[in-house]
């Protein structure tokens, strides 16, 4: 910008005289410090360059950063995506696992169900038919030449035979009996005989069981009887091993009403034939085995 006017000066002084010297001096000097600052001006002029050729790098450098860490988002955002879709393919999986998981569950406590009732039918009929065989051993131990009385046993038998044939017809289920609030009286019966019923009422809930055996294995008054089975909910007495007394001492107790549960007698003696008595009077309480 300067430099065509410095130019003109130069030339100027040339053409001077020598009386315009001393204007010719000032020009020179003010000619002088206008190339200084010229140099200057260029000097700024060079360092502005400078500068901007690395601002234009770093920009340029920044610019490229840019570029990659968008590159690097994206694709960081389809690896979640990826990682999301596979999630929610094994949540489906694990849902349609788990439900199948309770099917088999609810088909196993079904199965369980079914083989608790037909255990509990098998049960009942094996106890039938042990009652059945210690009435005839009986019978056959005590046979009596008396006509009425053969044909009295002859009744019972056809009955008894009868019996056995509709409850084999039968199936009777007590998988719904629930013991765990019932209190069971045993009246007589075989110290082991008590232990073996009282183990498998257990799998119906059965907490509580008080047995009061004969007086030929333990000794018991009418008071000792009483608080026993005073509150009872269900009082057996098994009448082929007792000892008349308890018998009647139990009769007693339950005629005066002093017995909260109800009495019924029965004739087996064996772990089947007890454990059955007791779940059908609760399954069927309408319809009891024997009454006192």
């Amino acid at each position: 910008m300067f430099k065509p006017v410095l130019q003109a000066v130069q030339m100027f002084l040339k053409g001077a005289s020598g009386k315009d010297r001393q204007d010719k001096h000032h020009l020179s000097e003010h000619l002088l410090a206008l190339q200084v600052a010229y140099d200057q001006l260029q000097k700024k002029q060079d360092a502005l360059q400078t500068q901007n050729s690395r601002l234009q790098r770093e920009c340029d450098r920044l610019q490229h950063s840019q570029q990659e860490l968008t590159t690097s988002l994206q694709r960081h955002q389809l690896d979640l995506d990826e990682l999301i879709n596979v999630a929610d393919t094994d949540a489906k999986d694990l849902a349609q696992e788990n439900e199948d998981l309770q099917s088999r569950l609810r088909h196993s406590e079904d199965s369980k169900d079914a083989l608790k009732a037909t255990n509990a039918t098998l049960l009942g009929k094996i106890a039938v038919l042990e009652n059945q065989l210690t009435l005839r051993s009986y019978q056959s131990t005590n046979t009596d030449t008396d006509t009425a009385a053969s044909n009295h046993k002859t009744e019972n038998r056809a009955d008894s035979e009868k019996s056995i044939l509709n409850l084999l017809a039968d199936d009777i289920s007590f998988e719904q009996v629930d013991l765990s609030d019932v209190s069971l009286a045993l009246i007589g019966g075989h110290e082991t005989t008590y232990r073996t019923v009282t183990a498998e009422l257990k799998q119906y809930g059965l907490k509580n069981c008080v047995h009061v055996p004969p007086h030929s294995i333990a000794s018991n008054s009418r008071h000792q009887i009483k608080d026993k089975i005073s509150n009872c909910d269900l009082i057996i007495t098994v009448t082929s091993y007792v000892d008349h007394s308890v018998s009647k001492c139990v009769k007693q107790l339950n005629d005066a009403k002093m017995l909260a549960g109800e009495c019924i007698r029965v004739s087996c003696h064996g772990k089947s034939g007890l454990v059955r008595e007791v779940l059908q009077y609760f399954a069927d309480p309408l319809q009891p085995s024997g009454m006192v």
